[in-house]
């Protein structure tokens, strides 16, 4: 309630002095404040106390109408119609933008010219005309024009500082500042004080450009505050000596509503001037405080993260580091910053890498990821993780990548094992069926990769031999020396047989006491001195049970030729027939195929 009186006063107040002062020829007020007032009262008070506000401004201001302004039943609607203006200006702008009331945004300070500074103005000036065009005689667009200018540039013009007043905001920022602050304050808006008073002062020259260098420096400097301020001292001075006839607008000639319209107008652009910047000013600071925040709760996470953030132009140098580089790599992010990520990669793994970043930088809404090794400072190899994801400039061009890498040595080699694990033979280590099985597709698959493909005429062409191994009466040995003696047999078969063939030869357990070997490049000759030399060590091996027995033990061995395209399964039945007659044969042998032409005997 005393808010609705305060602002009710204020309303007829501001509604006298504008029609007392601002109307010319028994027109239309050129200047009105009125409005600005319930405007800045309604948008700075919840919408369930709007229509007391209104019903408390609606009688004083028909009598400030009847008192000050046109007589007769016409300053009934007149004034209805100012309140209705503020009403409904207050009302569309808190629709179209609802936070109103900080101008913190061009968008907000837009919405506030649009609805206020133009479209309400415009709507309520086409009834205005008509009333006093009926009641008194005025002509139409002239009246239109003056209702418009002055209640447009009135909104605008006063509206903004008093809204911010009413809103706390310049309190607020006084109640902030420090000493040193208010100084910078009191000199600026001096200032715009010296510049107001040199401006309108006089009559000599028209010095209207004068203000808005102060005006510019407070708001830059000061922000809303420097620039609501510097529009209140501007149009406090320059009304105040206009209306006593001193200023640039007595170099017009005209009548003197024309001139008052005229000084609005320029009030009104130093209004579209400043508010926007300040608006922008405070968006972009904020925008600067986010950006602060973020970059130090960035920095925060990043020294404390174990993971390595690296940001990498499109030239491959390296632009940031995180300070976990240091732990995993041994270098100092300083170290890193300027020199080629390609330097601490294998070179074996720099295609691997390259080919990710490419496709990172192509599709930066995509993260790669890709495993690759690294060399430390101190010389250590780690494998590491690494999720690229590409950097899009503001043009939307990627100007390079930004990475999270992840120490994955640890990782790395417990895959490795359990793959090994699953395929190696656990008792002797050697490879299992499984390993076999792929190892002797691999070496007969005739297609090969692409970037490999052999001519057609490879097809057929040696690719080695396949030696099957099988202990002789094994079963024997378990039962007369038991499982731990067999297993002992069993190891010292398969250090035998790796002892015999190259490093690059596979050696698998195939199951039991049955073995194979896939001996690469090798003719049948070659293949059958490598299983001789293999039979007879076995044969002389020293193996001995628990009480010091020598444990006496063999193997028979069939070989197949491997050639490229074969089936696989056609080449272990060779190998198998030629095992089993290899044993017909008495055993503690070595078969040899029975091959078109061949002039190998059936074993040795």
């Amino acid at each position: 309630m005393r808010e609705a009186v305060l602002t009710a006063t204020t309303y007829f107040v501001c509604a006298a002095i504008a029609l007392q002062l601002t109307r010319f020829d028994a027109g239309i007020a050129v200047v009105w404040l009125a409005g600005p007032v319930l405007f800045a009262r309604l948008c700075s008070t919840p919408r369930r106390h709007w229509i007391g506000m209104a019903l408390a401004c609606a009688p004083l201001a028909f009598c400030a109408s009847i008192l000050f302004g046109f007589h007769g039943l016409v300053a009934l609607p007149l004034s209805m119609l100012c309140i209705a203006e503020a009403f409904s200006a207050a009302w569309l702008v808190r629709r179209i933008y609802p936070r109103f009331g900080r101008f913190q945004s061009l968008a907000e300070v837009g919405s506030f010219l649009l609805v206020a500074g133009a479209l309400i103005p415009a709507i309520t000036a086409f009834a205005a005309a008509y009333s006093t065009h009926v009641t008194q005689g005025l002509a139409y667009w002239p009246a239109w024009r003056d209702w418009f200018a002055g209640h447009a540039l009135g909104f605008m013009t006063f509206a903004p500082p008093l809204l911010l007043c009413l809103r706390g905001e310049t309190r607020q920022w006084i109640a902030s500042a420090g000493r040193k602050r208010m100084g910078e304050a009191a000199v600026l808006l001096g200032l715009v004080l010296v510049a107001s008073l040199i401006t309108f002062g006089q009559n000599a020259r028209p010095l209207v450009i004068v203000p808005f260098v102060p005006t510019i420096a407070a708001t830059l400097r000061l922000g809303r505050f420097g620039a609501v301020s510097s529009i209140l001292i501007l149009v406090t001075v320059g009304l105040s000596l206009s209306l006593a006839g001193r200023g640039p607008t007595t170099l017009l000639a005209g009548p003197m509503a024309v001139k008052f319209q005229v000084l609005q107008i320029y009030f009104a652009s130093v209004v579209l001037i400043v508010l926007p910047l300040a608006a922008e000013l405070r968006s972009r600071r904020r925008l600067v405080e986010r950006l602060h925040a973020a970059e130090a709760l960035h920095r925060a996470v990043l020294d404390r993260m174990s993971d390595i953030v690296v940001r990498i132009g499109a030239d491959g140098l390296v632009r940031y580091a995180s300070p976990s580089a240091l732990q995993v790599s041994g270098y100092a992010p300083a170290e890193l910053v300027g020199r080629s990520m390609f330097d601490l990669i294998l070179p074996e793994d720099v295609p691997v890498i390259d080919e990710a970043r490419g496709k990172a930088l192509a599709h930066p809404d995509d993260a790669a990821i890709v495993e690759y090794r690294v060399r430390c400072k101190n010389g250590d190899i780690v494998w590491v993780e690494s999720h690229i994801r590409g950097i899009v400039d503001e043009d939307g061009r990627t100007s390079g990548t930004v990475s999270i890498i992840r120490e994955i040595t640890r990782r790395r080699q417990l895959v490795e094992n359990l793959t090994a694990q699953a395929m190696t033979d656990h008792l002797t280590g050697a490879l299992n069926r499984r390993a076999f099985d792929e190892a002797l597709a691999a070496m007969l698959d005739a297609s090969g990769p692409e970037s490999s493909k052999p001519d057609t005429s490879d097809q057929g062409a040696t690719a080695g031999c396949l030696a099957l191994f099988d202990l002789d009466h094994f079963k024997q040995i378990n039962d007369r020396y038991g499982h731990a003696t067999g297993d002992d047999v069993l190891v010292r078969f398969v250090a035998i047989l790796r002892g015999a063939v190259r490093e690059g030869d596979l050696v698998a357990r195939l199951g039991g006491e049955e073995f194979a070997a896939l001996l690469s490049g090798l003719s049948l000759d070659q293949a059958h001195l490598v299983c001789e030399r293999i039979r007879t060590r076995f044969e002389e091996a020293a193996v001995r049970d628990p009480s010091g027995a020598r444990v006496e033990a063999t193997v028979s061995i069939g070989i197949a030729p491997l050639s490229l395209g074969q089936d696989g399964r056609a080449v272990m039945a060779l190998a198998d027939d030629t095992l089993y007659r290899a044993k017909q044969d008495g055993r503690n042998r070595t078969g040899l195929p029975i091959l078109p032409g061949s002039t190998h005997r059936r074993s040795a």
